[in-house]
């Protein structure tokens, strides 16, 4: 049965994660192409030696120019991508809005500069294609969301 992204291609920024190699592993099950993105070259070998097929890429995703470089990369190896999954980052910090601290907020910051960055570079990718998509997922452990 064809879950709708066999033979996609989907970037995974911030894939080295636990979420990450989740949807990595079942991507690659579904026989999409999935391509993980992180920082840490240590991380990302550790990805590419579990997950049969995956393919990783290091890259900045606060960087700009690092991350126009990887799309070309991209394109090159795989012709775009169908979707985007956002892994990276999202808030921290326990004590709601009044209890945030200057340094959640520049984690936080970071985490949606990367997201413009990678948003911006692939938003051809995912207009060209028929099936393109976007998601975007902050934490997969809050039960009760605060302000």
């Amino acid at each position: 049965m064809n879950t709708g992204v066999e033979g996609r291609t989907v970037l995974l920024a911030g894939g080295t994660s636990t979420a990450g190699r989740s949807v990595a592993r079942a991507l690659r099950t579904a026989g999409a192409t999935a391509i993980v993105v992180g920082s840490d070259a240590g991380r990302l070998a550790s990805v590419a030696a579990e997950i049969p097929g995956v393919v990783t890429e290091r890259c900045d995703l606060t960087d700009p120019d690092a991350v126009a470089a990887l799309r070309e990369r991209v394109r090159a190896a795989h012709g775009g991508v169908d979707g985007i999954l956002h892994l990276v980052g999202g808030w921290r910090g326990g004590g709601g809005l009044a209890g945030q601290s200057d340094e959640d907020f520049a984690f936080l910051l970071n985490s949606l500069t990367a997201l413009r960055n990678v948003t911006r570079a692939f938003d051809a990718d995912l207009r060209a294609s028929d099936a393109g998509r976007l998601a975007i997922v902050s934490s997969t452990s809050v039960a009760r969301p605060l302000a």
